[in-house]
């Protein structure tokens, strides 16, 4: 008798989300949470280290998570650059409450979803999704 085949697995990679926020408590606690749901997390304290790190590795990340209120550069304005230097990636704004102007704004930016901090944190996990990519 023999051994059914074994089926080839790919080993799918964990999806890596470069997160932007300025208040040091809030994205402990988010790099935190990712961490544990499975995502691979790299954080930025202001706009200019996220754009820094997306710039130096475009390819390396998945996903963006900014705030939009940080110091040196708002999120709207390393993400125009991130887009300005070809990132395509998905981003997602979790930010305090936002004017209508500047959501309509961020959404021409290509942001998918903007989850208010007001929001539970499984808001946030439902807009990220499944922590592991495609092979």
């Amino acid at each position: 008798m023999h051994a059914p085949p074994q089926r080839e697995e790919h080993p799918r990679r964990r999806v890596c989300v470069l997160y932007a926020e300025d208040d040091r408590l809030t994205s402990a606690a988010i790099v935190r949470l990712l961490t544990i749901k499975g995502f691979k997390v790299e954080s930025a304290a202001n706009g200019q280290e996220a754009l820094r790190k997306l710039m130096s590795q475009p390819a390396a990340y998945d996903f963006i998570i900014t705030d939009q209120a940080m110091p040196l550069l708002t999120g709207e304005e390393w993400l125009t650059r991130a887009r300005e230097g070809g990132f395509s990636g998905r981003v997602l704004v979790y930010a305090a409450s936002l004017p209508d102007a500047l959501a309509a704004r961020l959404r021409e930016l290509g942001v998918e979803r903007i989850v208010n901090k007001t929001e539970s944190l499984q808001t946030l996990l439902d807009a990220l999704g499944e922590p592991l990519g495609t092979p």
